[in-house]
Order: C-alpha cells, then sequence, then structure tokens
C-alpha cells in the first residue's frame, strides 16, 4: 500500500431520485508518481467515482486511502487539503478576470490589511507557471485565451492549491492536434515532478500513448486494471462496452444534386463589433454530401456557425438553405426553411439540463398544431412522441419526463441527436459531434451522420479531431485568420500534415489567396 498514492475500495452509490446505481463495489488504485488512465463508456461511473474522491459527492458504502491512510473528503475543501485536485471538463473560469485572478480565486494572498495582494497574486502565478511549463501571460483575461490556453489556467489553479494528485477529466476533447502535444509534455514534466496524474479519456490512441497504468470501469464495475503494456487499444475498447466496435464507415457514396446550403462572400465581425472573424467566405454544400470544416480553434469557425444558425448578425453576404435567402431571418425562420444545429456546447448550449427529455425535444416544436391547442401544450401527445424518440434513439432513461442533466454525455447528446434529426432537415450544421463520447455513442453519432446524408440532407460538420473529419467528410474545407485556405476532396490520399499545413497558414491554394500575396503564406 506503500506504493499507492491513492486506493478507493468497495465504491457504491445510488442516486436515490431516479433509483440508477452509478458504481457497485469500485476499486481504484493509483501508484505514486504515475499517469494512471481511467476509462469507461458514458454512464460506466468514471465522473461519480472522481466526484466522490473530490468530496463532491458521498458514497453509500467503500473506503478512501490517501497515502497509505484512510481518509474522510467530505468538500473539495477536504480534497485540496489532501493534495487532490480535479480538472473538469467543462472548464470552471470567469471569463472577465485576467489568469492571475482566476488561478487564485479562492486562495488569494492578502496583504495585513485584508486587502487582496494583486501585485504578490501575479507574481506567484507567474512563477508556478515557469517552474512546471506552463507558461501563460498572468495578465491577459479569459477572454481571450484558447481553449488549449484555458485549460493551462485550469491545471494552474489546482497546482497552485498544492496538489499531488492531478485529476484530467477528458482533457483533450476539445483541443488541437498541437495542443495535445503541449498538454501531454505538460503531464510528463508532472510527473517528473513527482505528481500523480488520473487521466480520463475516451480516446483509445491516446491512453495508449500516455498512460502506464489503465482501470477500466462497466456499469459502475471495476472490470480490469494493470499496466498499459497489458492492453492494446482493441482489447481495453471490448472491455468498456463489452463488444468489439469499428469506428470505420465506408461513407454512403450519394449523387450529388442542388445546393442544399450555399454561402456567399460572408462577412462577420467579432462580438465587439470592431475587427472582422469572417473574412468573405464562399462555399456550398450540396444534398447528399458531408463538408468539413478543419482549423486550429479561434480561426473563425464559431463565428460563421453562429452567422449561419443566427445566432450573430452578418456584417455582409448572403445565406441560403434550398435557395431561399435567410441571411435575415430569425432563427425559428431558418429552422422552419430546414436548418437544424447540433452545437459544439451540449450542456451550455444543446440542451436545458434542469428540463425533462420530453421538453428538450419539443423545444423547436412546441408551438405546432401537433403539440398545442389554444396555447396549451399537449403534453400526451408529446410524450408519446418523445417515446418512439427514445427507442429510436436508444436513449438510456428512466422515462421521457427525466430531467435532461442526470443523463450521461452520450445519453444527452442522444437527445439533441432525436430533436434535431427528426424534423428531417435539409441542412445539418454539426460542431464536435463526439466530444466526451465513448466508442459506442461515437458509432451511433456516425451512423445517424451517414443515415441523413443518405436521405438527402446536406452536412456541415465542424470537428477538432482530424480522424473524425477524414472518417466522415467528402470534402474538407480549412479555415485560417477567418478566411477559406483550401477545399480537400476526402479521397483517400489526404493527410493530417497536408490539412495541417493549411490550418497554421503555411500554404494556401491559389483560388483563396489574397491579391498581391505569396505563392505561399509565411
Amino acid at each position: 500500500m506503500d506504493e499507492l498514492a491513492l486506493e478507493m475500495t468497495g465504491i457504491s452509490k445510488t442516486y436515490e431520485v431516479n433509483n440508477v446505481r452509478a458504481l457497485n463495489n469500485a476499486e481504484f488504485r493509483v501508484k505514486r508518481n504515475s499517469i494512471h488512465a481511467l476509462v469507461g463508456e458514458n454512464g460506466a461511473g468514471k465522473t461519480t467515482l472522481m466526484k466522490i474522491l473530490n468530496g463532491l459527492e458521498r458514497a453509500d458504502s467503500g473506503r478512501i486511502f490517501v497515502n497509505g491512510e484512510e481518509r474522510t473528503i467530505k468538500s473539495a475543501r477536504d480534497a485540496f487539503t489532501l493534495g487532490i485536485g480535479m480538472v473538469h471538463q467543462h472548464f470552471r473560469l470567469i471569463e472577465d478576470f485576467a489568469v492571475a485572478e482566476n488561478v487564485v480565486l479562492g486562495a488569494e494572498p492578502c496583504g495585513h490589511t485584508g486587502i487582496v495582494d494583486k501585485h504578490a497574486a501575479r507574481k506567484r502565478v507567474q512563477k508556478l507557471a515557469d517552474d512546471s511549463g506552463l507558461r501563460i501571460d498572468p495578465d491577459v483575461r479569459v477572454s481571450r485565451l484558447s481553449i488549449g490556453q484555458r485549460q493551462k489556467v485550469e491545471i494552474l489553479r489546482v497546482l497552485y492549491r498544492g496538489a499531488d494528485i492531478v485529476i484530467l477529466d477528458e482533457p483533450t476533447s476539445v483541443l488541437t492536434e498541437q495542443e495535445i502535444v503541449d498538454l501531454f509534455s505538460t503531464i510528463r514534466r508532472l510527473k517528473e515532478e513527482g505528481k500523480t496524474v488520473v487521466f480520463i479519456s475516451h480516446k483509445l490512441q491516446e491512453i495508449m500513448t500516455i498512460s502506464e497504468e489503465v482501470t477500466i470501469l462497466r456499469g459502475g464495475v471495476t472490470i480490469d486494471s494493470g499496466s498499459i503494456s497489458s492492453f492494446d487499444a482493441k482489447k481495453i475498447s471490448f472491455l468498456m462496452v463489452g463488444e468489439s466496435v469499428d469506428l470505420k464507415t465506408s461513407r454512403p457514396k450519394t449523387k450529388l444534386e442542388e445546393d442544399a446550403l450555399v454561402v456567399d462572400s460572408l462577412r462577420v465581425k467579432d462580438r465587439r463589433g470592431l475587427t472582422e472573424a469572417v473574412k468573405g467566405v464562399s462555399f456550398g454544400v450540396s444534398r447528399g454530401e458531408v463538408v468539413g470544416i478543419a482549423g486550429v480553434s479561434g480561426n473563425g469557425q464559431s463565428q460563421l456557425v453562429e452567422a449561419l444558425i443566427g445566432l450573430r448578425g452578418v456584417f455582409e453576404g448572403s445565406i441560403r438553405v434550398d435557395g431561399k435567402d435567410i441571411t435575415a431571418s430569425s432563427t425559428r425562420r431558418r429552422r422552419e426553411c430546414g436548418l437544424a444545429y447540433i452545437p459544439e456546447d451540449r450542456i451550455g448550449a444543446g440542451a436545458s439540463v434542469s428540463s425533462s427529455i420530453t421538453e428538450n425535444i419539443i423545444v423547436d416544436k412546441y408551438h405546432t398544431k401537433t403539440f398545442s391547442r389554444t396555447g396549451w401544450i399537449k403534453y400526451k401527445a408529446a410524450r408519446s412522441y418523445c417515446e418512439d424518440l427514445i427507442t429510436r434513439f436508444d436513449i438510456r432513461t428512466p422515462g421521457p419526463l427525466f430531467p435532461v442533466g442526470l443523463l450521461s454525455g452520450g445519453n444527452i447528446q442522444k437527445v439533441i441527436l432525436a430533436r434535431e434529426l427528426s424534423s428531417a432537415p435539409s441542412v445539418l450544421i454539426v460542431c464536435e459531434p463526439t466530444w466526451g463520447l465513448d466508442v459506442r455513442s461515437i458509432r451511433f453519432v456516425y451512423d445517424r451522420i451517414d443515415e441523413i446524408k443518405s436521405n438527402r440532407a446536406g452536412i456541415l460538420l465542424v470537428s477538432s479531431n482530424l480522424d473524425e473529419i477524414l472518417t466522415l467528410a467528402d470534402r474538407i474545407l480549412v479555415m485560417c485568420s477567418g478566411r477559406l485556405v483550401a477545399s480537400l476532396e476526402n479521397n483517400g490520399s489526404l493527410t493530417r500534415r497536408e490539412i495541417g499545413e493549411y490550418m497554421m497558414g503555411i500554404a494556401c491554394q491559389p483560388e483563396f489567396r489574397e491579391p498581391g500575396t505569396q505563392n505561399e503564406l509565411s
């Protein structure tokens, strides 16, 4: 036991609100100064186990040992006192605060008068950033940081509070390839400094690359654990879901017809209205075609999507769906014209977590005759409709009135898919569709995208996962600095390296080059 930084034995947890047993005598042992992967499909109990370790949930039974001593952890403060810190999948930063203010929040250095010493805070954060290799300007506002930089801030928050056991929950979900490389360098450096790292992920190749030990959960039970050298990706995948899952797709071939979506010379400003975030972008998406958009985070993809779905105004240019100009239309009108949208942030933008599954599914159609009479919702019709979708989309839930916020990430995504795809859209805009999902849920999402493609919809896929884009897209558009720099046919010969050169601005196809620029971007 002396070599263990952490041991959790016989951990059980049942949620009374829905009588779901999240953990059943789960076991979790982590060697000191190691990188240990915790894996399992959505709903396997990983998050619940880590919440118990961090004092955010109380176990019904079981024991926790930290550095060989049994401990009772009742709060996050208790966990920090024991040197345990967790970087959550959904960041908890205050965007209007500077990096240093976020890092020290709740543990600010104060002078004799009790007033926060901002100079001391900045100095401490700067030293911590330099020592840990997580170099970042302590004075910059979080709102100006990329996703990868924000993750650095979250890790610095944990280290600032003295964590020796660092838990990273789905840390690479929305990172670019280079940001993942940087993160892995940080993880290895933390290990060199004597830290113990728990790495929670669904990306099996990353687990094989970064981890030394692995524990696999399924249905709240510890299925297996041991040295990563005793496993391969295929074995881990099988143990996670109890069956073999192949993520390859044949990309159904469809005859391309008229354009479902046409974007012409679109210009979109940033939220302050000072600079252009999207600079004269033009492209089309045909019916039966999947067009992927690749690009390093912060190069205009999110602003483009917000303009397409009506959440951001257009400065110049036009948007057409099935020939109808929707440039100035409301979001409801766009949906009525056949536009559907699956956002990358399924919790903040894709669902109302405090509302039921039924309410989430009919949120865009409650006003129609099918579900409304004289201003009152016809709940019997709504529940019946929802029950059918629960079956069709294999949503694991006690019933249609169950709160969405109590579902696993994969099942929340299925609720959103059910709502959007059941409207039989002409155009589907889907962003980061498999963020944080397990292999079985990823397979389900891929199948649904192939299905709607076969049904003659045009699909615009925005993803930071190049493997995903190469798997699903027929054509790949690359954005850099708010402009399109390449349109690439995905004919099987494309490489991640080639796409990456366009993403980083090293290359630009002639048809997308600005007048007066050189053959290659510098």
